[in-house]
Order: C-alpha cells, then sequence, then structure tokens
C-alpha cells in the first residue's frame, strides 16, 4: 500500500465514495465548526470525486451540520472575545477560512452594533501593559503598543483613542 489516500478514494465506485466523505465530513465537523470552503477543501485533498464533494456539503447543509452564517457569527465573537482581536483582523480571518467577503462584512457590522472594538482594546492593554501610563510614556513605548494593536487588528481610530494621542 502505497500511503497515498487520494489514490484511495478515486478508485471507489461513486456510492462507496459518498459514504465514505460523508463519514470523513462528519467526523472533520466533530472536531470543530467548519465553513463550507474548509469542508470541501478537506474532501478535495482526500481524493473525491467533485460531485461527491457537492452531494456531501448540500447534505451536510439539509440537516443543519454546515451553516456559514453562523459558523461565521460564533468564530468573529470567538476571536473578539477571547483572542481579542480587533474587527480587521477578524474580517480576515472570516475570510481565509473560506468565507465569502459580503458574509464576513455582514457579520462585523453585526459585531459593531453589539461590541465596543474600544472595550476590546483597553482589556488587552491592562492585561499586556499593566504599567502603562500615556502621560508619561516615551514615543518608543506608545510605537511598541501601537504596533500590537495594528498587528491585532485595531483601527487607528481606537488606538488613538485608547492611548489617547
Amino acid at each position: 500500500m502505497s500511503g497515498n489516500k487520494k489514490n484511495f478514494y478515486g478508485g471507489l465506485d461513486e456510492g462507496e465514495q459518498l459514504k465514505k466523505a460523508k463519514g470523513i465530513a462528519l467526523r472533520l465537523l466533530a472536531l470543530r465548526p467548519r465553513s463550507c470552503k474548509e469542508v470541501s477543501g478537506k474532501l478535495v485533498q482526500k481524493g473525491f470525486l467533485p460531485s461527491v464533494i457537492e452531494n456531501v456539503v448540500v447534505y451536510l447543509i439539509d440537516y443543519g451540520y454546515l451553516n456559514d452564517q453562523k459558523f461565521a457569527q460564533a468564530l468573529a465573537v470567538h476571536l473578539l472575545e477571547n483572542k481579542k482581536f480587533g474587527f480587521a483582523r477578524i474580517g480576515a480571518t472570516l475570510k481565509e477560512r473560506g468565507l465569502s467577503p459580503e458574509l464576513a462584512k455582514a457579520t462585523i457590522s453585526h459585531l459593531q452594533q453589539n461590541y465596543s472594538e474600544e472595550k476590546t482594546a483597553l482589556q488587552i492593554m491592562k492585561r499586556r501593559f499593566s504599567n502603562f501610563n500615556a502621560l508619561r510614556a516615551t514615543p518608543k513605548d506608545k510605537n511598541r503598543i501601537i504596533q500590537f494593536l495594528r498587528r491585532r487588528g485595531f483601527s487607528w481610530e481606537t488606538i488613538s483613542d485608547v492611548l489617547m494621542i
């Protein structure tokens, strides 16, 4: 046996591939929620036929196992509350996970209505830079914090408000 699963699944008839692909997709979703594109990509890597992949994705959507909108919302809230990312970084992460730019934009606008980016930036500053004093900080210290917050995806407006620049 060569160890190359791509050829293994490609040799099965379509009915057997469908059965195997559903099992693999369900195991993937048992580990963590995923987008439709992530599931499709994993099945492509395994060497399943495009028609089989499409059928599996439709099956998972029909039975409620895949829902990109719920996935985007849950991931965005997780990144905001637990990872303390800004809206720009959250939007980029959603797109990296295979969600459409329109869905990412809608998810971010929903977050902006319910969450304060400033509050999140203040929380992470207090945790990471507990001794920071804006009045006594050197330009080098401020620049270090600015770069840190930019990497986290916070807007310049939020950073300037938090640092009182």
